[in-house]
Order: C-alpha cells, then structure tokens, then sequence
C-alpha cells in the first residue's frame, strides 16, 4: 500500500513540473518580447522625432524668409521624402505613404498620416491660416510598424510624433567682464568711418569724474548695473574683472530699457578695481589674486585732462595740440610712444611668466567691454534705464584718479562688437523680433510627442 501512494506522488509531481515550465517559457517570451520589440519602438520613435524636427524647422524657416503656407507644406513633405530615402529609415518609408499629399488644401491634414498647422504664437497654439502665422506644428500619426514577438499577443506597434518650430525671441547676448560703465552712441550712424558715432582710434570719456558734465544726465556718471550687482563692492569687483561680477545679458531692440544706471560716483572703489590692470593695487584688492593681475603692458604717457565745464578733453599745449599717450596699435606692438618705455618707471613692459614660472600679468587687461547705450535726446536724472545698442571694446589709455579732473576712466575706441566679445543664445519666449533671433523648436503645448 505505501509503495502504491509513492508512485502516486511522483505522479503527481510530474504534472505540476510541466505547469511550472510552460509559465516560465511563457514569461520568457514575453521579457523577450517587450525587449526585442521595445526597443525596436523605441528606434524608430527617435528616427521619427527627428524626420519630423528637421521638416518642422525646415518649414520654419522657409515661412520666416517670405514663403506662403503652400509653400511651407511643400517644404514639409519634401523634407520628409529627402530623409525617408536614406537607408536608415527604410523602415519608415515603407510606414509613410506620401503618394497622395495635398498641400494645396488649406486643412490641416495633407494625408491621412500627415498633418501640418500654423499659429501666431507657440504657446498658446491656435490654428491659423493667415499667412502671418509663422508657427508650424508638423505631426505624422499612427504609422506601423514590423512586429516580431509582439504577434504572439496580438499586439501591433505604432509611432507617432509631433515637432513645433518658429522664430525665437531676440537673441539675448550674454557677456563676460564687463566693466560696469556706458558710453552714448548713436544708433542711426550709418558713416563708413564710425560704429555708433565712435570714430576708430578716438579718445572717449568712459565714466566721468565729479566735477566733469556726464553725457547721460544729471547725477549720472556712466555707471552702471550688471545683472544683480548693485552698490560699490560689486563696481569695486567687476572694474577689477573679477569671475562673475562682469557678466550680465542685454537684448537689442528698441525701447527695451535693458541697461539700468547706477547712481553715485562711487571714485574709490570704481579706480582701484579699474586701476588693478594698470598694477596699481589698493584698499582690499590684493596684487597677488589671478583675478587682479596687471597687463603687460602698462606705459601710459601724457596723462589726459578733463575740462570740468565741458567734458571735454584739454589740450596739452598751444603747440602740440593733442596728448602723446600710448596708443593701441603701440599697444599691441608692444612699444610706447616716442620716447623708450625706460623713461617711465620700470617694470611698464614685463613678460606674462615670471622667472619663478607664475603668471605675473595678463595682456588684454587694457581693453575694455564697454555696454554701449541709446541716451536718446534728453538727458536722464538719476537712477533710470537705456536702451542697449551693443558692446564696445575700449583701450584704457591711462590710471584712473581719484580726485579732481583726472578721476575718469579714458578709452581709445578699438571697435564694437568685436574680438574682446562673445555670442548670445535665444530665449524661449517669443517677443516682436526687433533684434536678431534664431528658428528653433519649441516644446508642443499638451503632447508628450515632441
């Protein structure tokens, strides 16, 4: 009797073996599946999200350059069989039936896969069909794809994808070591010979002393604020060009206002962060910190004058008629004026490498980024904003004082927008387009396809 339940048992067993096998044979398949056909959805995903940007932005741009709607279909669906031809996305363009695409219909749906709209804006997206709408949304729905395990759970895989692309805003241009100071230009100079009203070479007035008259107005000393700085510690630290306290961004444009004045004349702590280039360290600023290095180069000659009255610059003498002063071009060439740099105190010119291998100075710290701004026709009192024209780079010819007629910062305009610059990078939020701006492609409100 015992023998006979034994081999029942093992009986038993067996049955509940099978069962266990045929659950895990089938779990493996299915991890096989979601495997093999996942990431096979996933691929063609990305190639579509890609075939749909580039038609998008394509679109975009062709718009933005003065073509119609109609045209800009046309774009979308030639874009489209251009990039289906590669070998990569063979697979895409057996999906993709383009034969019968209408871009002459002013629907949305040029086939039945294939849909392209316009807006005026991109966020809030509304479909529109005047032809001011320069927003274009390009979605292609639904394609299939091969299936391999995925038959098994009669389950078919489709793709969709969604791309929006139009203008951004105004580039907003972003620069490093500024100095916190404004000049005046002229934004309707159109001469071969000047950029802004700046003439090549010309000495100009940078930031005015106490007793000199300012080109903005009243109580303004062509200072300014750069991003959050406010206060002498931080024109103390970007007049010096340390990290940071230098950087701020500016979009061009009329009526923008993007520039904000600093009040106060602020001498001491505006010459001895700015005098740090010319090695002259006083008050917290230490001759040892990277920050702080002189320029290579620090000869200077004839110290220009301010007329208190005018602001204007004095003249030297009835015979001269001009200031010898150590100009760019001997700047760069590493020379001084007519007599050697020997008949200033030693150590004008020295290398940037000290005999002990430590950088000892750093040529370019004369040249100065300079915010040019529109001062408009009125003199402005006080604390206020100006409109933002550019960038200008400024030679500084000589140490700023800190009294009297000689506490000003004096610069040879090098030219604007140049070398000593750097670029900017687009907003997200679309504006008038009154500066330059970029086509780009923005996230589609409410679809997780783009």
């Amino acid at each position: 009797m015992a023998t006979k339940i034994i081999k029942n048992l093992k009986t038993k067993q067996k049955g509940n073996i099978l069962v266990i096998f045929t659950v895990g044979l089938f779990a493996m398949i299915t991890v096989s599946s979601l495997a093999l056909d996942g990431g096979h959805l996933l691929l063609n995903k990305g190639k579509l999200q890609n075939l749909v940007d580039a038609a998008a932005l394509h679109a975009a741009t062709e718009l933005d350059e003065g073509s119609t709607h109609k045209e800009a279909r046309f774009a979308v669906v030639e874009m489209l069989r251009l990039n289906i031809s590669h070998n990569d996305h063979h697979e895409l363009a057996d999906a993709i039936d383009l034969s019968d695409a209408n871009i002459n219909t002013d629907a949305n749906q040029i086939t039945t896969q294939l849909a392209v709209e316009f807006s005026q804006e991109p966020d809030p997206f509304t479909g529109d069909l005047d032809e001011s709408a320069k927003y274009v949304k390009v979605s292609l729905s639904q394609l299939n794809l091969n299936n391999f395990l995925a038959n098994i759970f009669n389950f078919n895989k489709q793709v969709s994808a969604t791309a929006l692309a139009g203008p951004s805003s105004d580039i907003s241009s972003c620069y490093e070591d500024l100095v916190p100071m404004a000049v005046c230009g002229d934004k309707n100079d159109t001469s071969d010979t000047s950029e802004y009203g700046f003439e090549k070479g010309s000495l100009n007035l940078l930031k005015t002393g106490s007793n000199s008259q300012s080109a903005i107005g009243p109580g303004n000393f062509q200072l300014i604020r750069l991003g959050d700085n406010k206060g002498g510690n931080d024109i103390l630290g970007a007049m010096a060009g340390e990290y940071g306290a230098g950087t701020a961004c500016f979009t061009k444009g009329a009526n923008n206002s993007s520039v904000p004045t600093e009040t106060g004349n602020k001498v001491g702590p505006a010459a001895n962060g700015i005098n740090t280039r010319m090695g002259l360290w006083e008050g917290s600023l230490k001759k040892t910190s990277k920050e702080h290095l002189r320029d290579s180069n620090i000869c200077e000659g004839d110290t220009i004058i301010v007329d208190k009255k005018t602001g204007e610059f004095d003249e030297l003498d009835a015979e001269d008629k001009a200031y010898r002063y150590t100009n760019y071009e001997q700047y760069k060439t590493g020379v001084d004026i007519t007599t050697s740099c020997d008949a200033f105190p030693s150590g004008d010119i020295i290398p940037e490498t000290s005999s002990t291998g430590e950088q000892a100075s750093s040529y370019g710290r004369r040249i100065l980024q300079v915010v040019i701004v529109d001062c408009g026709t009125s003199n402005i009192n006080g604390q206020n904003d100006l409109d933002f024209l550019d960038i200008g780079c400024f030679f500084m010819t000589q140490k700023m004082g800190h009294t009297g007629n000689t506490a000003n910062v004096i610069g040879e305009f090098i030219n604007s927008g140049g070398n000593c610059t750097n670029g900017g990078t687009p907003s997200i939020t679309p504006v008038d387009n009154n500066g330059p701006y970029k086509i780009v492609l923005y996230h589609v409100p409410g679809s997780s396809d783009s």
